[in-house]
């Protein structure tokens, strides 16, 4: 069976990021200030991000990077981890 890309961006991070509780990951396709494809994945997190490794973090692009390209997608990863409460407060200043 062929996964999403959100399918497969969701499994992944949650496979490294092992014993981290996430609440939502999303997936938005963009383009970069050169005209390359992006994705802008944002991970929300209600564990402690203090306690999280931040390799675990900064690696996932490393990570992520070659089961998109077993997809064929070439937007280039760039993950935003944010706290669960800071994405409330963020989404309700947009409101």
């Amino acid at each position: 069976m062929v996964k999403s890309l959100e399918e497969v961006v969701e499994q992944t991070v949650r496979q490294h990021l092992q014993g981290t509780t996430i609440d939502a990951i999303t997936v938005q396709p963009d383009e970069g200030s050169d005209g390359d494809p992006v994705l802008w994945i944002t991970v929300v997190i209600s564990s402690d991000m203090g306690a999280i490794d931040p390799r675990r973090l900064t690696s996932m692009g490393r990570i992520m990077r070659p089961e998109l390209e077993d997809l064929g997608e070439p937007g280039f990863p760039i993950f935003r981890f944010i706290s669960k409460r800071d994405y409330k407060r963020l989404k309700h200043e947009a409101a």
